[in-house]
Formats: structure tokens, C-alpha cells, sequence
């Protein structure tokens, strides 16, 4: 049997029980608005939390920097491609968390796979929250230390393991608004644990950057807590594409020495990081807060419209647990039909028999398309039982 074979039955195994992926294709620029396979709809699919993704004074900061430094950094960061708005974004990224040592990644996920890789190694043991993101279980794995897994934000566990569990090194990591489920980690209680049993301490705060907190610095700095490396994206509340990771100086300076995600990448655009530099400047600003407060208020009204939908309160993640992966392809095919496109999230991204409705809102979602999601979310689970 051939390779083209193998994976043609492979994707048919997938299709039968309902877990094919088909990417759907969307024409226009990101918003509460977008055109997918053609149709119009409203978006409560992506993690635009703050409405800055078409922002026009990030447009323009990317466009000015375009007609001066060109589209491509042209080889990695440590070859040629160090440009002088990777810099100036690292410095904006560190003045904002009130950390020393910025590096900038491609994405999130190169992030996570090249800082974990870099810190801990074999004799290390790493303890992961069970639902942590699949770059950090990966990046878990890269780093060839012991991996010790505990039940979803269950400190007693972590505790027991922690005092179970000798190594060379010991880190803890943990999302901190955890992506599907919408849920916070007690950061404060994490950080009093590692303190207490001598381990490192790794939050990823991809979700929560910009959306919590004075400044949307994200949970740790409203927790007051300094964990050892925090990880975050750009390419959720700020609106644009990459990620960085924010430490002390010296694990900053080693990740150029060890992060291969880091070392071996082209260097992400320079009008990319001007934009994004001026995404930070938005969200710390008073349009910042209001943003805040608009994305805040709608997830608190949703859910006071939908009460089954779950995740924190103020969170912007509101998922809808379905539990059958057939049944929330439908739901997620109604909705649809209805106009509103929200995303149906199946194994393996979450644990088997929790299939969800993945809804997001975003400062640019208004009132009157909330009533409509929740209208339309009765009527499809209606047709549906």
C-alpha cells in the first residue's frame, strides 16, 4: 500500500467517527463580520478578543514600515535578520510586563516547544497541567525530561507530586486562561507551591495578554505574581502574528544559545513587528481599557443568556460542552445556517467524550449579535436533541 493510500484510509477512519478536519476559507479582513465559503456570517469563532485586528493605526504602522524596511527579514535573527524593529518590539513587550529579557518566535507554538526545550532537560522533571496547550505537551517531550501530568488546576495533586518527584530541576507549567475551557489557573497559589518546593515556574498567557488586568498585562501581574517565564502570543487580543517569551536576562540570553525554534527561523517580518509594537501601545491605552470592558461585559451577558455555557466569567472563552463529536458538528452546521459561525472543537485537541461549541466574543461583537448567537444557539440545540 502506498503513502497516498495509507493516508486516504486513514482519513476516512477520521470521517467516520465525525473528527475530519476541512479548513474553511475566509475572504476579507478579520472582524465581528466575515465572509466564510462565500457566506456571510458572524464571527464568535476567533480570538480577536480586543477587535484590534484590523485596527487602522496597526494598519498603518505595518504599511509605513513596509515602504521602509521591506517584506521579509531575509534570514534568521541570528544571521542578518536582527532588524532593528525586532529590538524596538522587544523593549515595548518587556516595558509593558516589567520583564528584563524579551525574545521574540514565530508563533506560539514555537514559543512554548523552544523555551521548554531550552530550560529542562533529561534528569529535569516537568509538571503539566493536563490540559495544557499541544505546544507545551510538546515541548515537554522535546526537553527529554520526566513529565508528570496532574488533574485540570488540581493543586493537592500538584502538591503530592511535587513532594513525590525528585530532579535535577523542577518547573511547573500551566496556561493561565486555558484556551478551550475558558477557564482561570490559581496563578497565586501556583507560584506559593514552587516557591515552596524550589521548582521554576512557566505560564503561558496567550489568552488572558490583553484582555486581563490593568494594561491587560494578564493574570500573573493582576495575581501579583512573577513567574520565571511567562509566554505570549500577539496574535490573539493584539491583533497580529507571532509570539515572545518574557524572563529574566539570562534565560532570555540562552534561549539564542539553545531555543532551535528561535535560532534555526527566518525572523518574523519588520512591518510585522511595528505592528505589533503599536498593538502594544493600543492596549495600554485608554482604548485599551474600553476595549476590556466591552469584551468583559459581553462575555458576562452571554453567559447570562446561555447559563449552560462554561469557562470563567469574565473570560472571553465560553465553551459549550456537547460531548458528542457527531452532535457538535451538527449544532456547529445549524448555527451555520443561522449566519453565526462558531467553531466545533472534537478529540484529539480535547479529552474524548467532551466535544464543545468553542465561543469566543470579541470587543467588536455587539449587543444585538449576542441575542442573535444565544437565539440561535437555543433553536440548533433544540433541533438537535
Amino acid at each position: 500500500m502506498t503513502l497516498e493510500d495509507e493516508a486516504r484510509r486513514e482519513l476516512r477512519e477520521l470521517e467516520a467517527v465525525h473528527r475530519l478536519r476541512v479548513p474553511r476559507v475566509l475572504d476579507g479582513a478579520q472582524g465581528a463580520r466575515v465572509t466564510i465559503d462565500g457566506v456571510a456570517v458572524i464571527n464568535f469563532a476567533s480570538n480577536d478578543y480586543l477587535g484590534l485586528a484590523n485596527d487602522p493605526r496597526i494598519r498603518s504602522a505595518m504599511a509605513s514600515s513596509l515602504d521602509e524596511d521591506g517584506a521579509g527579514a531575509g534570514a534568521s535573527r541570528l544571521i542578518v535578520g536582527n532588524h532593528r524593529r525586532h529590538v524596538a518590539l522587544e523593549a515595548a513587550v518587556g516595558d509593558w510586563l516589567q520583564r528584563d529579557g524579551v525574545r521574540l518566535f514565530n508563533s506560539g507554538y514555537a514559543a512554548n516547544v523552544g523555551v521548554l526545550s531550552s530550560i529542562a532537560r533529561a534528569g529535569d522533571v516537568v509538571f503539566s497541567d493536563e490540559l495544557n496547550h499541544a505546544s507545551i505537551i510538546d515541548g515537554c517531550r522535546l526537553s527529554r525530561a520526566e513529565i508528570v501530568v496532574y488533574p485540570h488546576r488540581d493543586l493537592a495533586a500538584l502538591e503530592h507530586a511535587l513532594a513525590s518527584h525528585r530532579g535535577a530541576r523542577r518547573i511547573v507549567v500551566s496556561e493561565s486562561l486555558f484556551s478551550m475551557d475558558g477557564d482561570l489557573a490559581d496563578v497565586a497559589a501556583l507560584a506559593t507551591l514552587c516557591r515552596q518546593h524550589d521548582a521554576a515556574f512557566v505560564l503561558d498567557e496567550a489568552h488572558a495578554l490583553g484582555v486581563v488586568g490593568v494594561e491587560g498585562r494578564g493574570v500573573a501581574a493582576t495575581a501579583g505574581v512573577v513567574p520565571d517565564v511567562v509566554v505570549g502570543t500577539f496574535g490573539k487580543a493584539l491583533g497580529t502574528f507571532g509570539a515572545f517569551v518574557a524572563s529574566s536576562r539570562g534565560v532570555a540570553d540562552l534561549l539564542w544559545n539553545r531555543a532551535r525554534s528561535l535560532v534555526f527561523s527566518t525572523g518574523m517580518p519588520p512591518s510585522l513587528a511595528a505592528g505589533t509594537t503599536a498593538a502594544i501601545e493600543c492596549v495600554r491605552g485608554s482604548d485599551g481599557d474600553a476595549r476590556r470592558r466591552t469584551v468583559i461585559g459581553h462575555a458576562r451577558r452571554l453567559r447570562a443568556y446561555v447559563p449552560a455555557l462554561g469557562g470563567d466569567v469574565d473570560s472571553p472563552i465560553a465553551p459549550l460542552l456537547v460531548g458528542d463529536d457527531r452532535r457538535v458538528m451538527m449544532l456547529m452546521a445549524e448555527l451555520l445556517e443561522a449566519g453565526v459561525f462558531v467553531q466545533g472543537i472534537r478529540p484529539p485537541t480535547v479529552p474524548v467524550g467532551t466535544a464543545r461549541l468553542r465561543i469566543s466574543v470579541s470587543a467588536a461583537n455587539d449587543a444585538q449579535q449576542l441575542e442573535t448567537l444565544a437565539t440561535s444557539l437555543g433553536n440548533a440545540m433544540r433541533q438537535n436533541d
